[in-house]
């Protein structure tokens, strides 16, 4: 008589894993590439998240690419605005995009200053309110953890790399870190869903499209969040009335001591001696504003308090795209950033004011 056990061994189904799993890969694959379709004519793009990890990777190139490096510093200006192809085809250098939303230049510029591997030339996304007294932003987290870290990713996985980098930043099912079940869910199934205005490229580069947007809402919010304050508009107010009253606290803004930023200039200053004594170049940018940005800071950093003090005092090149006819008739949508339709054309004409090769 059969045991038990041989018993239960008889029953077992014999099951051909390999074309289960393969036909699992297969209907996989139909799904994901009917989803991109979908999105494609939704108007969706690939687009990947601006994340710590994806600065980390960028940090280790400015070392890796030594004096081939074209390192940019800054916050979100220099994201939108600059166009890395046009960078790398015109300059011959790499471009490096380690600019961070929202953030000061000085935490990146004091660690790439202590840094005795970093060779290449930085362009910076220079904003009076950054030595002003604004808020350092993640900069600062971000270089304590790279630090922490070391230079170099350790033991990675290079199968997970491949497909992050190949596969999901290529996909627009993926996008935003979203899955593929979550976009046929949120932007398929969902009427109402409508393409993202910023798309964030794997080389940290980003776009913005401002027809995605509505106007006049986002420029007024633009311009209420750059006056800061606690300045709010009256929920239900017409387009006049919104108008009006940011108009009024522009004509009611007076500027700001420049004690502060004339000790960050010093600093800088010290800087910037660093590193052109080892050989590397360091240039600012003032990059573009429009209408209500433009009104607001201007009325608060009043140029000969400001910029004339920086430029003559920093001992490096300094640009301000005021005082250059090809760059200050770009407007920027919201007041702040260019729309990715111009950043060729700026990038382009600002190549064209800078020598970088007088200036290594």
């Amino acid at each position: 008589m059969p045991s038990s056990i041989s018993s239960s061994d008889e029953r077992l189904p014999s099951v051909a894993w390999i074309p289960v799993l393969v036909s699992a890969v297969l209907l996989f694959l139909a799904f994901v590439t009917a989803l991109e379709g979908l999105l494609a004519a939704r108007g969706f793009r690939p687009t990947v998240q601006d994340s710590e990890s994806g600065w980390f990777k960028q940090r280790d190139r400015a070392n890796a690419l030594g004096s081939r490096a074209l390192i940019l510093i800054g916050a979100s200006r220099i994201q939108l605005d600059l166009d890395l192809d046009v960078l790398r085809a015109r300059t011959g250098l790499e471009p490096v995009q380690l600019a961070i939303n929202g953030s000061s230049f000085m935490p990146v510029l004091r660690d790439l200053t202590s840094d005795p591997t970093i060779r290449g030339t930085i362009l910076i996304d220079y904003y009076d309110g950054t030595l002003a007294g604004a808020e350092e932003g993640d900069a600062v987290r971000y270089e304590s953890d790279y630090a922490k870290r070391g230079k170099r990713l350790a033991n990675g996985n290079q199968l997970e790399e491949w497909l992050t980098v190949g596969l999901h930043t290529q996909l627009r099912a993926y996008a935003d870190g979203a899955s593929p079940l979550d976009s046929f869910r949120l932007r398929v199934l969902n009427r109402d869903a409508t393409p993202p205005y910023l798309i964030t490229r794997p080389d940290r580069s980003r776009l913005a499209d401002y027809t995605q947007v509505k106007m006049p809402d986002f420029r007024y919010a633009r311009a209420v969040r750059n006056i800061g304050g606690g300045m709010e508009l009256r929920r239900g107010a017409s387009n006049e009335e919104r108008r009006q009253a940011i108009e009024r606290r522009i004509a009611e803004l007076k500027p700001l001591d420049n004690s502060a930023f004339a000790s960050q200039v010093k600093v800088v200053g010290e800087l910037v001696a660093a590193m052109r004594k080892r050989g590397t170049a360091v240039i600012f940018v003032r990059l573009p504003e429009s209408g209500y940005v433009l009104q607001e800071d201007d009325k608060r950093y009043p140029r000969t308090s400001y910029w004339d003090l920086f430029a003559a005092q920093i001992g490096a090149p300094a640009v301000n795209f005021a005082d250059i006819p090809t760059l200050k008739h770009f407007e920027c949508p919201d007041g702040s950033h260019l729309d990715y339709r111009d950043r060729r054309a700026f990038t382009e004409a600002l190549l064209a004011n800078l020598d970088l090769g007088k200036m290594q």
